[in-house]
């Protein structure tokens, strides 16, 4: 029973991580958030009477920005461990959707 304790805690602890494992999964990551805030600025610009929410863009700008600091920090740090880069990665996706969620349930101020 302690050793698979011990072997579950060294998995959990390792910063033992592929570059090739690194490199795909910050890319996905920077491809799904690019595809959030991609979306808000399409949304944006082709929705008439949308300009009320030009704030939001600015902050879809900043949000993306500082997704991409975190994912280039996982990307280049080698000292974090496994558990702690799966719940960035986790946390980054779920703030991802519930950003999505908040975003598009604005509506146009024209109508």
């Amino acid at each position: 029973m302690t050793d698979k304790l011990n072997e579950t805690t060294a998995k959990l602890l390792t910063t033992d991580y592929p570059q090739w494992r690194n490199l795909l999964s910050s890319v996905v990551l920077a491809i799904l958030c690019t595809g959030t805030a991609s979306s808000w600025w399409y949304a944006y610009y082709t929705t008439p009477g949308s300009d009320c929410h030009k704030g939001f863009v600015y902050l879809s700008v900043l949000w993306l920005a500082v997704q991409f600091v975190v994912i280039s920090y996982l990307y280049r740090t080698t000292t974090i461990p496994a558990f702690a880069r799966g719940a960035i990665k986790l946390l980054i996706m779920l703030a991802n959707i519930w950003f999505g969620l908040f975003i598009f349930s604005l509506k146009p101020c024209a109508l």
